[in-house]
């Protein structure tokens, strides 16, 4: 009974500590009103700004023009933003300065972003949100709270794989559960996706 009751506590242990079943301890302390003292570079003003919060939900994607897996993105990224509007701010921010103002603007126009791109030049925001890859998502709540952090869906399967269309759709099921007064069943995922550097 003894040896029984030992193995499941190593087995509720190793289940709390898998990726797939919530937050760390230094992830669910990441919050918006943090990100919003973090100053970014705004390729469109010439200036850094502070990120501003609009009602509803904010998610903030951490993107890189030249990555393929972002590209892959931005139209369904797009529709979401266009598909809830006012309830959801979608925040794109491209770490490093590696990329010109005129690289980032090329992009926002080639690809008809319907969201800003932002520039973490000193990356601050990029190791406060512990980003590892591009892309990568961070949903916050109407009360600024982290609800998802992670993939956007299972398109990709490891780097320059994907499947022919997801059929997981993390982000927006984040979204549609959190408009509902639901708690994120699937609170994180881990993204896949081109490796930061660190310029």
């Amino acid at each position: 009974m003894r040896t029984g009751g030992l193995h499941t506590k190593l087995l509720m242990g190793m289940l709390l500590s898998f990726p797939f079943f919530g937050f760390s301890q230094a992830q669910s302390s990441l919050n918006l009103s943090k990100v919003m003292k973090i100053a970014v570079w705004s390729p469109e003003r010439q200036a850094n700004i502070l990120i501003t919060k609009k009602e509803g939900l904010t998610a903030v994607v951490l993107f890189s023009p030249e990555c393929p897996m972002c590209i892959n993105y931005t139209q369904p990224l797009n529709t979401l933003k266009q598909q809830y509007d006012d309830r959801l701010q979608v925040i794109g921010i491209v770490p490093g300065k590696t990329y010109s103002d005129d690289v980032i603007k090329g992009f926002t126009a080639s690809y008809r972003l319907n969201f800003p791109l932002y520039v973490d030049k000193k990356m601050s925001l990029t190791r406060y949100l512990e980003g590892e890859v591009t892309p990568e998502v961070y949903l916050f709540n109407s009360n600024g709270q982290l609800v998802y952090r992670g993939a956007i869906d299972n398109w990709l399967v490891d780097l320059g794989q994907k499947k022919q269309k997801p059929d997981q759709h993390y982000l927006l099921n984040a979204i549609t559960q959190t408009l509902s007064g639901e708690l994120v069943r699937l609170p994180f995922v881990k993204a896949q996706g081109c490796i930061l550097n660190d310029y």
